[in-house]
């Protein structure tokens, strides 16, 4: 009887290699070649899902985003602040995986064309997903608002790549307060 692959689970699993690897040396860093061989498949299989390195990540970090977006749903709260501390707990918790994720974008954004990264419609829809992600957890009304939340995450996280001399903890920690305060003043900024 003939082996059944489920396509769509071999794809996520390659991704999520994928991740690891990129987090690990960089993209730049890694050929498809090398790629193929510290994941365990052969160059023609790689191709069959994804038919170039650049193709690869842009469906990686798709994925990753819609990973983060149900991750996100979980964050649970009666009131804002509740779901602002919630928000914080999860980010802690979930610290390496986001810091991978920092550490991949920005290798991948020092190796390509920003402009050409800023027009890309799987990263503009990616941007979107954390933006509307934000919206929807904390009951924003103004999306630009949403998108510096995001942004502000963001920083935390880079600068935790750049070895902060505060902790991730204790970053997020701060940002929850500021979060707190600045919605206790703007209420106008939420539903």
């Amino acid at each position: 009887m003939p082996k059944i692959v489920d396509v769509e689970q071999q794809r996520k699993e390659i991704l999520f290699k994928c991740f690891d690897l990129f987090a690990e040396k960089g993209y730049a860093n890694v050929t498809t070649r090398q790629l193929c061989q510290e994941i365990g498949i052969s160059t023609g299989a790689l191709y069959h899902y994804f038919s170039s390195k650049k193709i690869l990540f842009e469906q990686l970090v798709d994925e990753i985003s819609r990973q983060d977006a149900l991750l996100l749903k979980e964050v649970v709260g009666n009131t804002l602040e509740e779901r602002i501390r919630t928000l914080g707990q999860l980010l802690i918790q979930h610290e390496e995986h986001f810091l991978k994720q920092a550490i991949v974008w920005i290798n991948f954004y020092q190796h390509n064309d920003l402009q050409e990264i800023q027009v890309n419609p799987i990263f503009q829809q990616v941007d979107d997903r954390y933006q509307q992600s934000m919206s929807d957890l904390l009951e924003i009304e103004e999306p630009k608002i949403a998108r510096f939340i995001w942004t502000l995450i963001n920083g935390v996280l880079i600068e935790q790549v750049g070895n902060a001399k505060i902790s991730f903890a204790d970053q997020i920690d701060l940002l929850t307060q500021m979060l707190i305060a600045y919605f206790a003043q703007n209420k106008t900024a939420i539903h």
